[in-house]
């Protein structure tokens, strides 16, 4: 590969890199209220919180309201969870007595993620001056707390298992792909997941029939959130870009190889959507007859 080549691919990878950190800062800017207040401690002890919010239990003929109560209970440890609501949003949140005598309210460990709604009007409630400084030095905080996402975040192990069929379009007559594809994922980082998979095929074309068999090295770029703990660390949706040799078996094995660019889409809200779309380009000659050109595969798996 060209000197020229590979600057030209650094430079394409590094400005992708670029769009999945300004993706990254977008999510955190949606998170912000939640990750403000979860990491501040609130001057109050828990008993006066405890008091406050004792004292605005939800009255079942008026569900709507700015803050209310829902339901509060003891954890074994001493700390107190509560469900709360806020313009009919609910949230459950446990609140912890710090060294210093305050309180610290956490995301409830099995509850989905916090309202910002109920956040907002719980932080109103109990430190309305920290409160009124949360949109203060806005972009500054947002870059700082990526980076600090980043730096703390744990590399995982995925993997790729999927079925699909494809069409090769050149001079040549069309050859018709189908197979499937198996390997693994490894999240290095937030947003960048290399990882590697085998694929084998039937082919046909022209009337013959041929097996194939390739190795990918690949890399996705995509976000990680702890939504996709629950999958497997499967990612929600990713790009990816992915390349290898291709080994055609006829009389004679043939040595080729396969490049592609794709998307794929695990899951949409709540329904899982395990569909992926490949473009890309292969050169494979087999028994003097090419399968050589424009490659175009859809696909179901993960």
């Amino acid at each position: 590969m060209s000197q020229a080549r590979r600057l030209a691919i650094g430079a394409v990878l590094l400005l992708l890199t670029q769009g999945c950190r300004a993706l990254h800062e977008s999510s955190i800017k949606q998170r912000l209220t939640q990750l403000r207040f979860f990491s501040r401690e609130v001057k109050k002890p828990l008993v006066e919180v405890d008091g406050y919010l004792m004292a605005r239990r939800q009255d079942p003929a008026r569900p709507w309201c700015e803050l209310c109560l829902v339901s509060a209970t003891t954890t074994p440890d001493g700390a107190r969870t509560y469900c709360l609501s806020s313009h009919e949003e609910e949230s459950c949140l446990v609140a912890r007595t710090t060294a210093s005598g305050g309180t610290r309210f956490e995301q409830a460990p099995a509850g989905a993620q916090a309202s910002a709604q109920v956040v907002r009007a719980l932080w109103n409630a109990v430190d309305l001056a920290s409160a009124a400084e949360m949109d203060l030095n806005l972009e500054d905080e947002i870059s700082a707390l990526a980076s600090e996402e980043e730096e703390r975040f744990t590399p995982r192990w995925s993997f790729v298992l999927g079925a699909k069929t494809g069409v090769v379009v050149s001079y040549d007559p069309p050859t018709f792909t189908f197979g499937g594809q198996a390997g693994f994922r490894y999240w290095g980082s937030l947003f960048v997941v290399p990882g590697a998979l085998v694929e084998v095929e039937s082919m046909v074309q022209a009337g013959r029939n041929l097996v194939t068999l390739g190795a990918q090295g690949r890399v996705e770029l995509t976000l990680w959130s702890d939504e996709n703990a629950r999958y497997a660390n499967l990612p929600r949706i990713t790009f990816l870009m992915s390349g290898g040799p291709l080994v055609g078996f006829g009389q004679l094995a043939a040595l080729g190889g396969r490049a592609v660019l794709g998307l794929h889409l695990l899951h949409l809200g709540r329904f899982l959507t395990p569909f992926f779309f490949e473009l890309g380009f292969q050169a494979l000659e087999v028994d003097e007859q090419a399968s050589t050109g424009l490659r175009i595969a859809v696909g179901l798996g993960f």
